[in-house]
């Protein structure tokens, strides 16, 4: 195998001496053949329109990347291509809303040299000493959008997620869940996220990840809540504050133009209506096998939607035929 570093270039000394090396955490989101909602693509452009951050490092997109296999998008006026936009795929310093740094990496899901580029990330997480990694991806569920997103969590070390390290053996009569000695395992489609997980393990180096439940029938629209939850347990898992209130503005629209929708709809109406009732009785029974959480808006995020509330509807009166 080819050096890893070659796959990699650093942009500039001055940006690299502005990081710390001391208590990082690496969040990555790289979307590919499975982003349902576009709710990682939602998360990444969130991110870098709200947060400050840097350049640090590019990777060589011509040799990871089959643009026959997903080209690039050309601009053309009527008489010439204007622009020819190639996908990046970059790693950044960012600042969290307390101006506390992490580093940040997106791109497209590489096409091609997997265990190579794998090699060049693990290399840059020792390069600047991180100390957790965590992940985003999205998938399609038989889930309605009218309940709260579910969330599955992993990680290469259970202690991540709160579990022990032991994987008891489950009680005569009960179905072991997933995660659980002699419970079945599941094949499924490997993700490049997977893979460096899985890696990261492997080089004792602590990983971990979520993946938002989006409803199958929202799999090719925009679906900004996902994002917003996968945002929420980033933000808790590597202890960072993300500006997450205007991308709750984004989903409440986006919420309403889909009820609108839907008002006229009646076939998807009656899908979304079944899967709100298998939902209902599944949380009753508590039968989901997947390591699942919930997506509930915090604390914090409920008072500062209240505060903006209040400062779009000051001086009112509900009796005020007349509001301002």
């Amino acid at each position: 195998m080819r050096d890893p570093r070659d796959l990699y270039r650093f942009e500039s000394v001055e940006v690299l001496e502005a990081v710390p090396r001391t208590g990082l955490t690496l969040v990555h989101a790289l979307p590919g053949m499975v982003d349902a909602g576009n709710a990682c693509r939602i998360a990444a452009t969130y991110l870098r329109d709200e947060l400050r951050h840097l350049r640090l490092v590019s990777f060589d997109t011509d040799e990871l990347i089959d643009y026959r296999g997903a080209r690039p998008q050309a601009t053309f006026d009527g008489t010439s291509y204007v622009d020819v936009e190639l996908p990046e795929l970059t790693l950044s310093l960012m600042y969290d809303e307390r101006d506390r740094p992490f580093l940040f990496l997106d791109g497209p899901e590489p096409d091609l040299q997997w265990r190579r580029l794998t090699e060049a990330v693990i290399d840059l997480v020792e390069y600047f000493d991180v100390e957790r990694v965590v992940g985003m991806q999205a998938v399609p569920m038989a889930v309605p959008h009218t309940r709260p997103i579910g969330l599955f969590a992993h990680a290469n070390d259970p202690a991540l997620l709160g579990r022990p390290n032991t994987r008891p053996t489950p009680a005569p009569g009960t179905a072991p869940q997933l995660g659980e000695e002699g419970a079945a395992e599941l094949i499924i489609p490997a993700s490049f996220s997977a893979l460096l997980e899985h890696r990261l393990g492997r080089a004792d180096h602590p990983a971990m990840g979520y993946a938002a439940q989006i409803p199958h029938y929202l799999t090719r629209t925009d679906f900004p809540a996902g994002a917003l939850a996968l945002l929420r347990r980033v933000s808790e898992a590597a202890d960072l504050d993300l500006p997450l209130v205007h991308l709750g503005d984004l989903t409440d629209a986006a919420t309403v133009a889909l009820q609108g929708t839907l008002a006229q709809n009646g076939e998807v109406r009656q899908i979304v209506s079944a899967l709100e009732e298998q939902y209902d009785a599944m949380s009753e029974a508590d039968q989901s096998p997947l390591a699942t959480t919930m997506d509930l808006p915090t604390a914090d995020e409920i008072g500062e939607h209240f505060e903006r509330f209040l400062a779009d509807h000051d001086g009112e009166s509900p009796d005020d035929p007349f509001p301002r």
